[in-house]
């Protein structure tokens, strides 16, 4: 496939950085006239297409939405997540088009249909990508946001779920029912989600001044990004696994069993995302994501970037709640945890 023309080899050619090849193009202050007719010129003579006016989102404007073919499956959470941001898409008079973007393509930066065919207004990047093919698809020049994950490029939106937060509420409420000894499962260098969701566990531990043990850090991916589907358990056990998702949560639950152990009588687990299913599903205490709200952010941030350009990056974190189930035992009392009665 033709490799499309970008901002960077715009600017490679005529010396100057692709901050200013986007302002030039966006007709945005900060370029003289001389150096934007010169940028605009050498950008058609490329062959590199972009928006000379703003485009109304009510006038039909087509999103592509990309998600890596390792985290799409229905059902899922991130199945769920590209169904509450296409009917946002849809409210808004915005049609969106689902790429599924494989290993291969991620792995060679191959751009989406709706890039090489040129029929997209903006894109929104779901799940996580590598740093490469993220780059690749920025230095398209289109309006991009990034979904569930973040990147620290230079001009990109990211709107994300507060894991960080959500985590260390999770963690708190652990050591507030008696546990002291609490681990974390999940790949932590393999998503920033799970990144953020580590510092929340990790951030809730210091304060409360636990010792962290590197041997009840549990990963929960091998390096090529595929599940792990059994466990190395570390002898002795913490008292509780905090796990970045409640579907990890189920099957770490099931791996402890296997090997002897009551949950929550003996290990307590929490979970994140408040999303479970299948035969495996069992009653979590997790954090709840607002994945409806996640969308609604970020269709509001693509409507500004079509409507007015370059702005400046936001990071926006979409707040949860915890949610109280029996999947934690309170040490304290010897009693199970469960979620508060309905008295009224």
């Amino acid at each position: 496939m033709k490799k499309n023309t970008t901002m960077r080899d715009i600017g490679a050619k005529l010396g100057v950085s692709t901050v200013t090849i986007s302002k030039a193009l966006s007709g945005k202050e900060g370029v003289s006239d001389a150096v934007r007719e010169k940028i605009i010129e050498t950008a058609r003579q490329m062959g590199y297409h972009y928006a000379t006016s703003p485009l109304e989102p009510s006038e039909g404007a087509v999103i592509g939405i990309l998600i890596a073919d390792r985290f799409f499956s229905a059902p899922s959470f991130y199945y769920d997540l590209y169904k509450a941001l296409l009917r946002e898409l849809t409210d808004a008079g915005m049609l969106g088009v689902l790429d599924i973007i494989s290993e291969q393509d991620e792995t060679n930066c191959a751009m989406p249909t709706a890039m090489t065919i040129q029929k997209a207004s903006g894109f929104v990047l779901l799940g996580q990508f590598g740093e490469d093919y993220v780059t690749s698809v920025l230095e398209a020049g289109y309006p991009t946001v990034l979904l569930d994950f973040s990147f620290d490029g230079p001009d990109v939106d990211a709107v994300v779920s507060d894991g960080q937060s959500g985590c260390f509420q999770l963690t708190r409420y652990l050591i507030m029912h008696g546990h002291r000894n609490i681990g974390f499962v999940g790949s932590i260098h393999r998503t920033t989600s799970i990144m953020d969701r580590y510092s929340g566990y990790l951030r809730a531990m210091t304060l409360a001044g636990l010792p962290i043990r590197q041997e009840w850090i549990i990963p929960d991916m091998l390096d090529n990004a595929n599940y792990l589907t059994e466990f190395t358990f570390p002898d002795p056990l913490p008292t509780a696994f905090v796990c970045n998702n409640d579907m990890l949560a189920c099957e770490i639950a099931l791996a402890l069993e296997k090997n002897g152990h009551r949950v929550p009588e003996d290990v307590s687990i929490t979970g994140f995302d408040n999303y479970v299913y299948g035969p495996g599903a069992r009653p979590i205490t997790t954090y709840a994501v607002d994945q409806q709200r996640m969308a609604q952010v970020t269709v509001r941030r693509l409507q500004s970037r079509i409507r007015f350009g370059m702005e400046g990056p936001l990071r926006t974190s979409v707040g949860g709640w915890l949610v109280e189930r029996d999947s934690v035992m309170d040490l304290n009392t010897g009693l199970r945890c469960s979620a508060p009665q309905n008295t009224n």
